[in-house]
């Protein structure tokens, strides 16, 4: 890589987005991610549920076994060796705009102990992003010779993924009952960043995005990662690096029904023309 012909004094990553519509922010930290696959398997093949159901060890019901270890009654992520109590510092995302956004059910409740913030920005969390079972259309009755789940784990800043991740691995592998052989693989592993806070380019971009939208910017965590910015900050240490966008909560990023507001694409890119005008006029 020819990083000094690449070398810039402020980096924008346009891939993230407002708190709302029409409410200029910038995010100012990611959570890192830690990814793992585990495999237990009881059995050589399936078997007959009736005939040696009871004493023939189920891997499914091993699984389900090992992944509820990662949650408490509250709902909050569990991995030994892992303190999860960081507070986020910043404006409070309000609870009632997080279900909205959310498309919570009425009567569910949200789940970690801290604010929503605290649980989206701040703290770990664990989600089961696949599992290899049979469905249960067209299943029949059959104890299952193995199964296997993928679990993603969010990390906090100021949290290594490498480090959670063998957290991660080690919770997992102490979990698995009635001596069932286990794989765990190690998918992949990203560290949490934080963003520019103070600076020039930080000064110039906040002028500019509350000229565009003519209204305060505000400051956000990020729950998701963006591994890019990690190699942005270790190759050019010394450049700014800003995040905002267009992704507002309401378009539904990486699911069906993706949509960007006409609005968001007009504010941001005014504001990435007054930025580069009056950055680099400064």
């Amino acid at each position: 890589m020819h990083a000094d012909l690449l070398r810039a004094d402020a980096i924008c990553v346009v891939d993230v987005g407002n708190v709302a519509v029409g409410h200029p922010t910038l995010t100012t930290s990611l959570r890192g991610m830690a990814t793992v696959d585990v495999t237990l398997s009881a059995l050589t093949h399936p078997l007959h549920s009736g005939i040696f159901g009871g004493p023939a060890p189920d891997a499914v019901a091993g699984l389900i076994h090992v992944l509820a270890s990662l949650h408490d009654k509250d709902g909050n992520t569990t991995i030994d060796g892992l303190d999860d109590d960081n507070v986020w510092p910043g404006a409070e995302y309000p609870t009632e705009q997080f279900r909205r956004e959310a498309n919570v059910l009425d009567g569910v409740e949200l789940t970690g102990s801290g604010r929503v913030g605290d649980m989206l920005w701040s703290r770990l969390a664990a989600t089961i992003v696949g599992i290899d079972v049979p469905a249960v259309q067209g299943s029949v009755s059959a104890i299952q010779a193995s199964a296997r789940a993928r679990i993603s784990l969010r990390v906090p800043p100021l949290m290594g993924a490498c480090h959670a991740q063998e957290a991660l691995v080690s919770h997992l592998q102490a979990r698995v009952p009635w001596h069932l052989r286990s794989r765990i693989e190690r998918i992949d592993a990203s560290d949490p960043f934080m963003g520019t806070l103070a600076g020039p380019a930080f000064e110039a971009m906040k002028a500019a995005m509350e000229e565009s939208y003519g209204r305060p910017i505000t400051t956000q965590g990020q729950g998701g990662s963006i591994p890019l910015c990690n190699v942005f900050h270790e190759v050019f240490p010394d450049a700014e690096v800003m995040l905002y966008g267009v992704e507002e909560p309401l378009c539904l990023i990486h699911v069906p029904n993706e949509s960007v507001a006409p609005s968001e694409i007009e504010h941001t890119a005014l504001a990435e023309a007054l930025f580069m005008r009056n950055f680099g006029a400064g």
